[in-house]
């Protein structure tokens, strides 16, 4: 789904909806050019509260490449491919 600027400005006016409209933007900057822009940072940002020590321009450029490089490994693991007889590492017991 690619949202055009009208339609991420319209959903980022709205609570949780900003914060998925903002993430799924996240993703499909990183899927098309690599990183995450500021804008798409600062919406994340806002959407949780006060920006805090990420007011600071190096914290802040810290932050965007974590996120860029959190969506890349969230993918990473999406795609990773396990073998439908493969048995699960943690098995939880009723005891």
């Amino acid at each position: 789904m690619k949202l055009n600027r009208r339609q991420f400005t319209k959903a980022a006016g709205t609570g949780s909806i900003a914060l998925a409209a903002a993430w799924q933007q996240a993703c499909s900057e990183v899927a098309e050019s690599g990183q995450v822009k500021t804008e798409t940072v600062e919406v994340l940002l806002d959407s949780q509260g006060s920006r805090g020590i990420y007011q600071e321009v190096e914290e802040f450029e810290r932050l965007r490449r974590a996120v860029g490089s959190m969506i890349r490994t969230q993918t990473n693991l999406r795609n990773f491919s396990v073998d439908e007889d493969e048995q699960p590492s943690t098995v939880f017991w009723r005891g």
